[in-house]
């Protein structure tokens, strides 16, 4: 039986994911033992220390690339399979919570991410969209989806605030332990502080584990922006930070034209961090949409109609391996080139695990046979 309990005011509870306070309840562990299955390459490494699934339903989230961008060092969360690190928490409440549900009420990344694992489980689920909120573009990508949707506006019936999203959410925590080891802080989007409460909880679940100490945890708001959480989680130690619109803009243009599409806050946070200090990590969370806004119909570049000419066997290749037969491109142009082709929908990439590395392949779709 799993045991909910309210981190505020300690009330403890066996079915109910939001505390009498207000407060959205957390999971209690059953046992707290460092365990990772190194086959595993998703969040689903860390299964001994999540909570128990009949079935576990992953589309490969988790594991996402922790690099430098330009000196600044970034947990990009928008590799994540719609592009947002919702998908964790999706896995674990699809996976772990028994939900019956038939309706979502519109709730943009959340609601897609959400919809993406139900489907995959091979349960049904209709949308429910206010037609005053919701952007055109934003039901384009549900109908990708394939998803039915009904316009009205109806009580939320899966809440983003609840237990099994946090348990997700700290895996964030376990991988930077397990791939980093050492750093001096994490900056974390905050608007609501729910993500940032389950990454606090890993950590805090590590140092229990006497693994490692709490880092400093930084949250960048919008100003304004606060609440009886943010105070919940500043009395955890965790400090917030707001930056102005100019240098926020800055650094989403910058990450951009890299290739990284994330929403202006976690540009703030990138932008927080390299001030802070090249050993504090960004977390950059994605939206689902950015797939549909990067479009699929802009014309194809030479490189990028070489390298489906490669690919055309339809073999699982990484970007050396694709480069090494493109004759004249440098092996950067080649990783760009793929990045646009994954976004158009013409090649599927995957990370896979070798040793304790992990390696991207890229794999040519059907449809892009046609072109």
């Amino acid at each position: 039986m799993t045991l909910f309990k309210c981190p505020r005011c300690g009330a403890t509870s066996s079915s109910d994911w939001v505390c009498k306070c207000g407060f959205p309840m957390e999971i209690v562990p059953e046992k707290l033992i460092w365990s990772v299955d190194e086959r595993e390459p998703s969040i689903w490494r860390y299964k001994s220390l999540l909570p128990h699934a009949e079935r576990i339903v992953s589309l490969g989230e988790g594991l996402t690339d922790l690099r430098r961008v330009d000196g600044v060092l970034v947990k990009d969360e928008t590799r994540n399979p719609t592009g947002s690190y919702v998908d964790r928490g999706s896995s674990v409440m699809v996976s772990s919570s028994n939900m019956a549900i038939g309706e979502l009420e519109f709730l943009r990344d959340v609601t897609i991410s959400l919809a993406s694992y139900l489907i995959a489980s091979g349960k049904e689920v209709r949308v429910i969209v206010n037609p005053e909120e919701v952007d055109v573009s934003e039901l384009l990508y549900l109908s990708q989806l394939k998803i039915p949707i009904s316009f009205s506006v109806r009580e939320t019936r899966a809440s983003y605030e609840n237990p099994f999203m946090i348990e997700g959410f700290k895996t964030i925590a376990y991988e930077l332990y397990e791939f980093k080891g050492k750093f001096d802080g994490v900056v974390i989007p905050s608007e609501s502080g729910i993500l940032a409460y389950g990454i606090i909880k890993g950590f805090r679940e590590l140092e229990e584990m006497g693994l490692m100490e709490m880092p400093r945890i930084y949250l960048v708001h919008y100003s304004g922006i606060g609440g009886e959480f943010i105070e919940f989680l500043k009395s955890l130690g965790a400090r917030t930070m707001s930056l102005d619109t100019k240098d926020t803009m800055e650094s989403f243009i910058k990450l951009a034209k890299m290739g990284i599409y994330v929403k202006p806050i976690s540009a703030m946070a990138y932008s927080a961090a390299s001030r802070l200090g090249s050993e504090y990590v960004a977390l950059l969370t994605g939206s689902s949409m950015r797939r549909w806004r990067v479009g699929s119909f802009a014309p194809l570049t030479e490189l990028q109609r070489r390298i489906l000419e490669v690919m055309r066997d339809g073999k699982e290749m990484t970007a050396y391996q694709i480069w090494r037969l493109v004759e004249g491109a440098t092996l950067q142009g080649v990783y760009k080139a793929l990045l646009k082709l994954s976004r158009m929908g013409l090649i599927s990439s995957e990370r896979k695990l070798y040793k304790r590395r992990m390696k991207r392949v890229y794999r040519l779709r059907t449809s892009a046979n046609r072109l």
